[in-house]
């Protein structure tokens, strides 16, 4: 609330900041460049994978991996290749004389977002021509997909050319293999051996049998030499290694691969047995649902040993998997390299084993049963590498299928269209921050500004920062160029408006709930009008019924006794100095104002000890005579921040009545000065707020030379009092605002209070 009041204050200065915010904001909107922007929708779609897959993306990470595909439109390669298709007039963007920079031009204005639960991917592209921001569009579209069919097809080439080169030497194995044949068949001739006899020798069937163990091995190999091949493509183009490891678990073996990823056989084996066991508990679960209850010993029991069961299973999962995750990349692929590459030297010495045994009994049996038997195998083995060969050519029309239509399926959904009207700059952001940014900018100046004024704003900020309600509001009040009475506006205009304000102080103080009999007078800085104030109370007092004395405290500048035209006389001076009884000398120093009720107790002549003298028991002796001869006293004492007088004649009334200049004073010298008076237990029964909305500084009062020195001239005193310098507003209601007004408290003095006797 504080700061709102600040900020009220220094109002011109918000409205300033905040017009000259509008004002840029304006003026960038009218010169900022404006910005095309083009979009379009990119489907990505992903099927099934086998240990042949050529696709970037594993079965079930397809969602995970959509962030991948999006960094693939900002990276150099899809960048560079999107130049390639770009003309002239739409490199608008791009600097002709800094090439090296068009990618990163790019790059910044391009954006690809997935669309969240889809597989939508949203390009859009932002450039100063609308005609250029569709091209570019298109152009890194037809890249991307370049990039795409490259990577696919890079990988698949690999596989083709090995399996390829395997058909080569096939196909000349089986030209050496027709050509056997037909020599047997023209020297053997027709034996008479027809090819629907179910007759085979026993050597026959033995050669036959090893022939399909050879060709089985020989299968598996090829399976086998495949699968090293698309391990070591994926390893060096930094594909996912794990669909692999999930293919390679029918050609490698179960066993193999668990051994690979730190288990044992034993695992595997127990693995198995407890999916079977599983199975045949589930079945017999069922069975047994039909017939008994949920709680039949046997049910339960079956239940249970599928839980744990299914637990169990759980848990090798669970450790297989984060096995696997913690190998790296690296570590995977050299694991599955190992494996493969030492499955295969296996299946190779198996396949030479075969092979010889093969070669063995064949020459076994080619000795008993001659040229038939063969011609027979020679046939046999015809029609084997026949076989072999079709295997062969339909893997590589499967590959060939899969290189150019691979698990990756993309299509353009949203064509981009050419944009109408510009995206930016977009008037209803640039109002927002523009009024963000002007408001904001005119707070911290206010803030600034108020840390740089020291200066009092308001009654309600001197109130809330001193902590003491403000008694009264006063202002400048015409110059009485006179001395005595005749220099108090209260007595010499009573009737006029600006001796409300100090009515409304002698209300205040009657009605508070604090004793007021004694009470001191005081300001911040010299020149601040506490003489006036308290002559201008103490003749509003008098005119209410008391009887009042008036004490000028300030022995080293006697404003109070100047004003009262006593000046020179006898006062309180002499009487602390004097160790004469106070009663039967207190006559000699009291003078009469010429106003009925209204007395003055001089400062006396100049001592050079006056904080001494106001300290002595002497002073607190005249207070209480003075309390048991009249209504209330009032005492002007020096200001708080020149002597440390006040604070010492405070200790011995009732409270201290503190008069504020705010156009004057500074607020931390006011609020020092009010710390000094409550930090040693003064009462601060209020502020008088005194020439409130005045231009300029107070005619009367301590003026620029004032001094407290002692051996200067009187012509160095400031006279104050001799004009007013402290008035109420014109308005009669002003007079009251900011004032703390209460009842009287039970036991408050009035006018005819009773007087306490002298201690």
């Amino acid at each position: 609330m504080q700061f709102m009041r600040v900020v009220r204050h220094w109002r011109g200065v918000v409205v300033a900041s905040l017009g000259a915010g509008v004002l840029l904001g304006g003026l960038y909107y009218a010169t900022a460049t404006r910005l095309y922007q083009a979009k379009a929708s990119l489907l990505v779609l992903q099927t099934g994978a086998d240990v042949n897959n050529t696709s970037m993306t594993p079965e079930g990470m397809r969602q995970g991996l959509m962030p991948t595909y999006e960094r693939l439109f900002h990276s150099a390669s899809v960048l560079d290749g999107a130049l390639k298709y770009l003309q002239p007039e739409d490199r608008i963007d791009l600097d002709p004389n800094h090439p090296d920079t068009w990618v990163n031009v790019i790059r910044t204005n391009l954006t690809a977002v997935t669309i969240r639960q889809t597989n939508i991917i949203e390009v859009s592209y932002r450039s100063k021509s609308a005609r250029a921001s569709v091209a570019v569009i298109n152009a890194v579209l037809r890249s991307y997909f370049d990039f795409m069919e490259k990577t696919h097809k890079g990988t698949a080439g690999e596989i083709i050319t090995a399996l390829t080169k395997d058909k080569a030497q096939l196909e000349e194995q089986l030209s050496h293999k027709q050509e056997e044949v037909s020599q047997a068949r023209r020297k053997c001739g027709d034996l008479g051996i027809r090819s629907d006899s179910t007759v085979v020798h026993p050597m026959v069937q033995r050669v036959v049998a090893l022939n399909e163990a050879l060709i089985g091995i020989q299968q598996k190999r090829l399976e086998m030499q495949a699968s090293l091949a698309a391990v070591e493509s994926a390893v060096r183009n930094g594909e996912d290694l794990q669909q692999h490891f999930l293919a390679l678990e029918t050609s490698v073996g179960r066993e193999v691969l668990l051994s690979g990823l730190g288990f044992s056989s034993r695992d595997a084996v127990a693995q198995s047995n407890m999916e079977k066991s599983l199975l045949e508990d589930e079945a017999q679960l069922t069975t047994l649902r039909a017939y008994f209850g949920p709680m039949h010993p046997r049910v339960v029991e079956l239940v249970d040993r599928i839980r744990i069961t299914n637990q169990y299973l759980a848990e090798y999962r669970t450790r297989v998997g984060q096995r696997m995750n913690q190998m790296r990349d690296g570590q995977l692929g050299q694991v599955l390299m190992q494996m493969v590459q030492q499955r295969l030297k296996e299946t190779w010495e198996h396949e030479r084993a075969l092979r010889a045994n093969f070669e063995a009994a064949r020459s076994e049996a080619v000795a008993y049963t001659g040229e038939l038997e063969r011609l027979q195998i020679l046939e046999h083995d015809l029609k084997f590498l026949h076989d072999f060969r079709d295997v062969l050519l339909n893997k590589i029309a499967s590959i060939d299928l899969k290189q150019n239509h691979g698990d990756i399926r993309t299509a353009v959904v949203s064509e981009p269209v050419l944009p109408k009207r510009a995206v930016w700059p977009k008037i209803s952001l640039i109002v927002v921050f523009s009024v963000a940014g002007g408001l904001g900018l005119g707070l911290a100046l206010v803030y600034v500004l108020d840390m740089l004024d020291d200066r009092w704003r308001s009654p309600e900020e001197l109130r809330t920062r001193l902590g003491a309600p403000v008694l009264a509001v006063v202002r400048q009040m015409r110059e009485l160029h006179s001395v005595g009475l005749d220099a108090v506006q209260m007595h010499a205009f009573p009737d006029s408006v600006e001796t409300e304000a100090f009515r409304t102080l002698r209300t205040t103080l009657a009605f508070s709930s604090h004793d007021s009999t004694r009470i001191v007078v005081t300001s911040a800085e010299p020149k601040d009008g506490k003489t006036t104030v308290l002559s201008n109370l103490a003749v509003a007092c008098v005119q209410s019924g008391k009887k009042i004395l008036v004490i000028d405290a300030d022995m080293r500048r006697p404003g109070l006794s100047s004003l009262m035209g006593v000046k020179g006389h006898k006062g309180l001076s002499d009487i602390l100095v004097s160790s004469a009884p106070l009663t039967e000398i207190i006559a000699q120093f009291v003078s009469s104002s010429g106003f009925p009720g209204l007395d003055v107790l001089p400062a006396g002549p100049r001592r050079p000890n006056p904080s001494e003298l106001l300290s002595s028991p002497r002073m607190a002796d005249l207070l209480a005579w003075a309390e048991t001869v009249y209504d209330q006293v009032l005492i002007d004492s020096p200001p708080v921040l020149v002597a440390s007088d006040t604070s010492i004649v405070g200790r011995l009334v009732d409270g201290v009545v503190f008069v504020v200049q705010p156009n004057k004073n500074r607020r931390h010298l006011v609020m020092r000065a009010a710390e000094t008076l409550t930090g040693v237990g003064i009462k601060l029964l209020g502020i008088v707020v005194n020439r409130a909305g005045a231009d300029g500084d107070d005619v009367y009062g301590y003026g620029a030379g004032y001094g407290y020195g002692y051996g200067q001239g009187d012509t160095q005193d400031a006279e104050e009092g001799a004009s007013a310098d402290a008035t109420t507003a014109t308005d009669p209601q002003t007079s009251t605002a900011g004032l703390n007004v209460r009842p009287p408290a039970k036991g408050a003095r009035g006018p005819q209070a009773v007087r306490r006797r002298a201690a």
